[in-house]
């Protein structure tokens, strides 16, 4: 795989991340989502339930945030 970036290019890198607290009406465990933008191409995403159960929104929040940052690393 290449990456080509032609001069003059934009290289803004964008991402996003959402979660839904026990989103899984199943397991009740936190469901979560991303995506990564590099100018306006989508290069990355991802959709997965949590391996571990949130006690709160703001907790299911900052794993698929932290989820999100290890990707674009």
């Amino acid at each position: 795989m290449e990456l080509w970036y032609p001069k003059g290019s934009s290289f803004k890198l964008t991402a996003f991340s959402d979660a839904d607290h026990a989103g899984c009406i199943n397991s009740r465990k936190s469901t979560s989502g991303g995506i990564q933008f590099l100018g306006d191409k989508l290069f990355s995403w991802m959709s997965k339930k949590q391996n571990c159960t949130a006690m709160s929104s703001a907790e299911a929040e900052y794993v698929t945030l932290s989820a999100s940052c290890a990707q674009v690393m």
